[in-house]
């Protein structure tokens, strides 16, 4: 077994990147003796010569090769390649830390590589469905390394806002206890205060919840917007906004635009645009142009006060 050699994979992208510092920090490497290669980008054969090389200055180097598809059924190495792996796991070099990461749910097993490194180097799979993380400890954790205590309701008000994913998590954390670290004990107002959800993405969240007719997702969301002192108003104007947007994009796909073409065209994230275009292939332009007349005929009830905001946007909504 090669203790110096390790493959973390999984879905769970912040424990990984977590898991890889500590390994570095157990051995006493400076991040900065760390060199990270990405393979998607540049291969591996730079990563391996480097792990190859003796550190200058210092006892121990780190290298970190990201997104190695070759270890699933989604890409492949030459043989050669496969071969100059397993040699350097068998030499054991002491001076060099070498991690493999990779986002994936599975390892192609199958392959001589994966078969080898499974069971001749560390390997650790990291899910962000680990029933045995427990959130709220792992917060109350972290704030007590900076002697601050938070309200039960508090906690919770942080756990709905800011636990997307453990990246978020981690950043809106690291405000709080930046914001906070003259306070005796954290409260809820304290939360709302610092952790912030731009109501367009909540919005965003909204739309595809509504269009996928999942009326928990959908009052979640806006009570949360609602909580957060957003009107009414500007959620169904928003709403109304976004599906607009899906009208223009199924538009643009009729014009043969690429996904990355709307990106640009809207300047958005990858993950949104999917988000978009699959909405546009799934939901007809008259669904799409009934929720905008409807919107806009509630926009002039509310606003001649024919009915209450809060009443004609939940209306809408159960819908």
């Amino acid at each position: 077994m090669n203790r110096n050699c390790y493959l973390f994979y999984g879905d769970d992208h912040f424990s990984i990147k977590k898991e890889t510092d500590l390994v570095f920090s157990e051995n006493e490497i400076d991040l900065s003796y760390v060199e990270v290669y990405d393979y998607e980008e540049v291969g591996i054969e730079n990563a391996l010569t480097n792990a190859m090389t003796l550190p200058f200055l210092v006892d121990k180097k780190g290298v970190v090769v990201k997104n190695c598809k070759f270890l699933t059924s989604e890409d492949n190495i030459p043989s050669e390649l496969v071969e100059k792996i397993i040699g350097f796991c068998e030499m054991k070099l002491d001076q060099t830390i070498l991690v493999f990461q990779v986002r994936t749910e599975a390892l192609d097993f199958k392959s001589k590589l994966v078969k080898y490194l499974s069971k001749n180097i560390i390997c650790k799979k990291f899910s962000s469905n680990d029933k045995s993380f427990d959130v709220y400890e792992y917060i109350r954790k972290e704030l007590k390394k900076h002697n601050l205590k938070i309200q039960p309701f508090a906690l919770s008000q942080f756990v709905n806002r800011a636990n997307k994913n453990l990246d978020n998590l981690n950043n809106e954390l690291n405000k709080l206890i930046y914001y906070a670290y003259n306070l005796e004990e954290i409260d809820s107002e304290t939360v709302f205060e610092v952790v912030s959800r731009e109501v367009e993405d909540n919005i965003f969240d909204l739309v595809n919840a509504l269009l996928e007719k999942d009326k928990d997702k959908v009052f979640k969301v806006y009570n949360d917007l609602i909580l957060h002192n957003v009107k009414n108003t500007i959620i169904l104007a928003t709403i109304a906004s976004k599906f607009l947007e899906i009208l223009y994009t199924k538009a643009l796909m009729k014009i043969k635009y690429s996904k990355f073409d709307i990106e640009k065209f809207f300047g958005y994230s990858s993950g949104r645009v999917y988000y978009m275009m699959k909405n546009a292939g799934d939901v007809s332009d008259e669904i799409l142009y009934s929720n905008i007349a409807e919107l806009a005929q509630l926009d002039y009830e509310i606003k001649s006060g024919k009915i209450d905001q809060d009443l004609g946007a939940r209306l809408f909504l159960l819908k």
